[in-house]
């Protein structure tokens, strides 16, 4: 038989594998190339690096409604760790050129990043330190922030702004907190629940984290901006586990309205791709939408488009960097 006949009928009888068949052997590749290195959120290569780091009122900038360095410098985002290179996405390869164009299948894209993230969880000792530039915009003038949040939210961290004024974050534990009148004295207790930094607690199903928005909602129901401000609030400043992770995307992605931004750029001035949504009934015509800006290559989160993630790590201890 003609051996170039065979190879055709065969590849006609023989489907290829779909994106669940392949997903276990992806998210095994992707963990080898990742390595097990230091604790490191999101620390990648691109063409560009930021210059810059975050506002240090993202929430307000949500709520009212770029420098490129050379080739080959590092360039960070938040949310996933990493001691290598990052990979592009299973769902960028070379055999899919298209732009994204539907936010659904954006999210679903974020989603699939966060899942194939072999980050350890941290001990409850650590903290979750961040390092943001912010472009200006609602929240204030531009400039760079520090904070260091405890993975339990039982010990103080630290947060150090952009006017280099720096703020001690009481940690509750036993259900006081102390209250500071600056970073060095203390003028009493209040009862407190503790707030984690790592986010143990979130459900891993859509369903589960579309009933925890809903039940933790900070707007009216079926409030579009609401549930963009309560998505960011989660992924922020906090670390979410890559499962909690993946779900809040994948839940993000049911709400109507979302329009995908091509040409979003962080407030550092990355370029990426983006998912906004309409601002509230009633906001002035000069209001500014929010866009949280993905990666357009890893699909890795950067920031918004007022705010830019520059770096994120698991560190010991409130003032220590990665």
């Amino acid at each position: 038989m003609d051996e170039l006949q065979l190879v055709r009928e065969l590849g006609d009888e023989t489907p290829l594998p779909d994106q669940a068949a392949l997903a276990p052997a992806r998210a095994a590749f992707l963990a080898g190339i990742s390595g097990r290195g230091p604790v490191r959120l999101r620390k990648r290569r691109s063409r560009y690096a930021l210059v810059g780091a975050s506002a240090i009122g993202l929430a307000a900038a949500v709520a009212a409604t770029i420098t490129l360095m050379p080739a080959g410098q590092p360039a960070t985002g938040g949310q996933a760790v990493a001691t290598a290179p990052s990979q592009p996405s299973p769902s960028a390869s070379s055999a899919e050129v298209k732009p994204v164009t539907d936010a659904v299948r954006l999210l679903g894209y974020a989603a699939e990043t966060a899942r194939a993230d072999p980050t350890a969880p941290p001990r409850p000792d650590q903290f979750v330190y961040t390092r943001s530039t912010f472009a200006g915009g609602p929240a204030g003038g531009a400039g760079e922030r520090e904070i260091w949040l405890s993975v339990d939210g039982t010990r103080d961290g630290l947060l150090k702004n952009h006017d280099s004024s720096t703020t001690r974050m009481a940690g509750c534990k036993d259900g006081q907190m102390d209250v500071f009148k600056d970073p060095e004295v203390v003028l009493g207790t209040e009862p407190c629940e503790p707030r984690p930094a790592y986010r143990s607690d979130l459900p891993t199903d859509v369903d589960g984290m579309l009933a925890y928005l809903d039940a933790n909602a900070s707007g009216e129901p079926g409030s579009v901006n609401a549930r963009g401000k309560d998505v960011l609030g989660l992924i922020r400043e906090s670390y979410l586990p890559p499962l909690a992770r993946a779900a809040l995307y994948e839940a993000a992605a049911r709400v109507p309205g979302l329009s995908v931004v091509q040409d979003a750029r962080d407030g550092a001035g990355r370029p990426g791709i983006g998912i906004t949504w309409p601002t509230p009934p009633g906001s002035s015509s000069k209001a500014t939408p929010v866009v949280i800006v993905f990666d357009p290559t890893t699909y890795e989160l950067l920031g918004t488009n007022f705010d830019a993630i520059a770096a994120q790590a698991i560190v010991d201890q409130p003032g220590q960097r990665p």
